[in-house]
């Protein structure tokens, strides 16, 4: 699920731009409106809770654009692609999405092609009302090597040992978010 950050674990880094763009067309200044009836706009706070990828920023602060339409919550993160879920109640929604990209396809001589899946949750509570004034989130991401893409799928580029942004992969991390109403 970035003005600063969206859906994506880390800065400036080849997968961002893949998830930001994949997940889970965005910007909500430039892009489509959300589907249904808007629920606002929130300001929204992370506080990283485990991090083994490394380097997770922490706060993590962005804004996001909600919207209801029947059983679905749409979520859309400033910077970064819009996802839907299922809402379990009134007040309660999970979005789960999951992407597989190519993060080095171009590197000559290095290790790769690097196909990697980034596999998301977000567990949404919002506060009661037409338009909630509040919504506290969890947050939880696994890194990992595309497993049946290609038998050359080689990621060890991307490992921080070799230069690249994870400590380790397959890796995760997962945040708390408390979001308010602008």
């Amino acid at each position: 699920m970035v003005a600063e950050r969206a859906g994506c674990l880390r800065r400036s880094r080849p997968l961002v731009t893949v998830v930001a763009c994949a997940i889970a067309a965005l910007s909500m200044f430039c892009g489509p409106a959300l589907p249904g009836t808007s629920l606002g706009t929130y300001n929204v706070t992370g506080t990283l809770v485990s991090d083994t990828c490394g380097n997770a920023m922490n706060p993590w602060t962005f804004t996001v654009q909600m919207s209801e339409d029947g059983t679905a919550l749409y979520w859309l993160p400033s910077g970064a692609s819009s996802s839907s879920g299922n809402l379990t109640s009134a007040t309660k929604a999970v979005i789960a999405t999951v992407v597989t990209a190519n993060v080095d396809a171009t590197e000559a001589g290095a290790p790769g092609p690097c196909d990697l899946t980034v596999a998301s949750t977000l567990d949404v509570s919002l506060a009661a009302g037409l338009t909630p004034s509040s919504f506290t989130a969890t947050y939880a991401q696994t890194i990992s090597a595309a497993t049946g893409v290609s038998s050359t799928n080689n990621c060890t580029d991307q490992l921080t040992a070799s230069g690249g942004s994870y400590m380790t992969l397959p890796c995760s991390t997962s945040y708390t978010f408390s979001g308010s109403h602008q």
